[in-house]
């Protein structure tokens, strides 16, 4: 058996484990979602949209983000689109070495920038880093370099999310 083969074959049982986990976990929940399924399939993924949406908006809610002409990218930050589309960026620019790192911290600051609005820098360097004692000005590993702040990155997504130059 190839290497590939092999490799191919535990990611496939890994992932199957996850699935019967989630499964295992979530009985009620699935058992609910095949009875709405069953009645309705025409229908279900309405009712899972609509389901999304009312739970964005509660998550929106508990986030506590104040009303602003950018707060609308909270959907795309819940469901995980904002920071796969800094990851794929940054790693197209900056290469695969943190850009997943890189891509925490701009939600991280996005998010913060949203509750302060205020746009946020996000260069960072080890000066609040005690276990790093030199060089303490460079650039940190988790600090992007191919966006300079929080109203460029969300401007770059939402550009690329409304397929604009």
């Amino acid at each position: 058996m190839s290497f590939e083969n092999a490799l191919k074959d535990v990611m496939e049982a890994l992932g199957s484990s996850f699935d019967n986990k989630t499964l295992e976990n979530n009985q009620a929940a699935y058992k609910k979602l095949q009875e709405i399924y069953k009645e309705h399939p025409e229908h279900f993924l309405n009712v899972i949209e609509s389901a999304y949406h009312d739970f964005n908006t509660l998550v929106e809610k508990v986030i506590n983000i104040p009303p602003s002409e950018d707060q609308y990218i909270i959907e795309h930050i819940i469901s995980g689109l904002y920071k796969h589309f800094h990851t794929q960026r940054i790693e197209k620019l900056e290469g695969s070495t943190c850009c997943y790192d890189k891509s925490s911290y701009i939600e991280g600051m996005t998010l913060k920038s949203l509750k302060t609005k205020r746009n946020l820098s996000l260069y960072a360097d080890y000066q609040n880093v005690e276990r790093i004692k030199e060089n303490k000005e460079r650039q940190a590993y988790w600090s992007p370099k191919s966006v300079k702040d929080t109203d460029e990155a969300m401007r770059l997504f939402w550009d690329w999310y409304q397929l604009q130059d």
